[in-house]
């Protein structure tokens, strides 16, 4: 996603750019694959000179978040279209003929992968399994965060779902198949296709460096990923803005996306919280609380603080 939209961004400004990726093997050649999104997708899209209307799925005016009801102002919408829209008729090279010294700049946007990167120390990476469904259940949007992970679903449909889990310490099909608000065929014919990846919750603060030699990353190349929610398609496409702003200073543009995404880095040290099972307090819950509202949740301090104490056991 964030590759696709610096990519746009870049050509529009008369940049000379390949484009080099490897083949996904899932249904919707991408990967993961999570198509939630929140406030602030239809002026981002709208920078990059598409219609942010073509690609919503649902409007979402509420969401349960481990069982507690919340107004929300969210999105799902069709990432494999956007994405292809946004690449629109661009050649796609095998990543494996890229030789990075016949480039100026090597654009770092793959993902967990950080193949242009150096490793990240002590980085947390979360295994993911996510499918679409259909189902006759109600089309509501839930999450549930615990403190061996996190799931989701999200309503594409009247009937179709996208319905996924990740987790740093189990299996997280187990936490689907142990789910209340799963129906029990969700792992059968109803099953449109299946795939699992990982997903990145380290921030960006100890993502770094986000440039070496010609590599410069983006999105979750850099830890751009609320480490909470795991959401990462805003943040991802307004990293790409600050390279696009910063691209003649790779210090400027450390600077950038630390000061945008700083607010990141009390979400980890959350999740760290709730990995160990130390004691939530309302500083936690506080955290949660006003970085669910950058995505459109309206969620009092004191439903907050439920639902890390539950997300404890």
């Amino acid at each position: 996603m964030s590759g696709a939209y610096l990519y746009r961004l870049l050509k529009a400004c008369s940049y000379d750019v390949t484009i080099f990726d490897i083949e996904h093997k899932t249904n919707c050649r991408i990967s993961p694959c999570a198509w939630g999104t929140s406030k602030g997708f239809e002026d981002l899209v709208g920078r990059a000179g598409l219609n942010p209307y073509d690609y919503i799925l649902r409007s979402i005016d509420h969401i349960w978040f481990d069982e507690i009801k919340i107004k929300a102002d969210m999105l799902t919408i069709d990432k494999p279209k956007l994405i292809e829209d946004l690449l629109g008729d661009a050649k796609i090279h095998d990543a494996n003929s890229l030789w990075v010294s016949q480039y100026d700049r090597v654009i770092d946007a793959t993902g967990v992968a950080r193949a242009y990167l150096p490793p990240i120390p002590n980085d947390l990476i979360s295994p993911c399994y996510q499918f679409r469904m259909v189902s006759d259940e109600p089309p509501e949007m839930r999450i549930k965060i615990s403190r061996v992970g996190y799931a989701w679903s999200f309503p594409l449909s009247d009937h179709e779902f996208h319905v996924g889990a990740g987790s740093l310490v189990m299996d997280p099909v187990k936490i689907l198949k142990d789910l209340t608000w799963m129906p029990p065929y969700s792992f059968g014919k109803r099953v449109k296709c299946v795939c699992s990846s990982n997903v990145r919750l380290t921030a960006p603060r100890g993502s770094r460096p986000f440039v070496h030699g010609r590599g410069w990353g983006i999105g979750e190349a850099i830890g751009c990923v609320a480490p909470l929610a795991g959401d990462g398609i805003i943040h991802g496409m307004k990293s790409a803005l600050l390279l696009l702003e910063n691209i003649d200073s790779p210090v400027d543009y450390e600077r950038a996306v630390l000061r945008e995404f700083s607010w990141m880095e009390k979400e980890r040290e959350v999740v760290e919280r709730l990995q160990s099972g130390k004691t939530i307090g309302l500083g936690s819950a506080l955290v949660l609380q006003r970085n669910t509202r950058r995505m459109g949740m309206k969620i009092g301090l004191w439903d907050a603080f439920k639902i890390l104490w539950r997300a404890r056991k």
